[in-house]
């Protein structure tokens, strides 16, 4: 009888984590299927999912929204290729003045502070130059960086 218990113990164990893997699959590929067919690939396209999920967007909405954001975006990359390198030669500037006041070894610390920290005083790259829409110019053309300030130049 013991036999018996102990063969029934280890079935139920073995039909349970059966069951827990099938549910466990049909989680994971409905998932994957649901990324396939919602195609999610830049933060914008997550805020966009997101908005659709949470406010239940219609088609109308959605087509709508996504113009919206689209239009937001182009406006916010002409934005940042005027500001970006007068927002980074203020962060540059900023962290030669820290690093002037500090000794060797604080220097060093400094600059593995700014490496374990990239969201203080972060230097920036330009934004991706767009695809030229037709008949325009060369909007592909980058606008002059500024040179990184030397402090011992001076």
């Amino acid at each position: 009888m013991k036999t018996l218990k102990v063969i029934g113990l280890i079935g139920l164990v073995f039909l349970a984590g059966f069951a827990g893997g099938v549910v466990a699959t049909r989680m994971v590929v409905r998932q994957m299927a649901y990324a396939a067919a919602h195609p999610v690939g830049s933060s914008a396209g997550k805020v966009e999912a997101n908005l659709d999920r949470r406010l239940r967007l219609t088609d109308d909405q959605r087509k709508q929204i996504h113009e919206i954001l689209k239009t937001s975006r182009e406006k916010l990359r002409d934005v940042r290729e005027e500001f970006q390198p007068q927002f980074n030669s203020v962060v540059l500037d900023a962290r030669t003045n820290i690093s002037a006041l500090l000794k060797p070894e604080q220097q060093r610390r400094f600059d593995q502070f700014l490496a374990d920290n990239l969201q203080f005083l972060p230097i920036r790259e330009l934004p991706q130059p767009r695809k030229n829409p037709p008949g325009t110019g060369n909007m592909n053309a980058q606008p002059a960086r500024k040179q990184k300030s030397n402090p011992d130049a001076q």
